[in-house]
């Protein structure tokens, strides 16, 4: 996960963070980055893009369990 986080920007960090483990709505993530919620939506989706991306590339086993 580390390696994702380095790759992402800081908000999208900081919403991806929020979304997945401190269970922040995505109304209150809008407002504490002064952004609308659309693109609340867009960050966390380039996060997990990013984190699966991540994730494959170093164990391809976890994302495709049958290679």
């Amino acid at each position: 996960m580390v390696i994702a986080l380095a790759k992402m920007t800081a908000r999208q960090g900081d919403v991806f963070l929020s979304v997945r483990f401190d269970d922040a709505s995505y109304d209150d993530l809008a407002a504490r980055h002064g952004i609308s919620v659309e693109q609340v939506t867009t960050d966390f989706a380039r996060a997990l893009t990013m984190w699966s991306r991540c994730l494959h590339a170093r164990f391809p086993h976890l994302v495709w369990p049958w290679l």
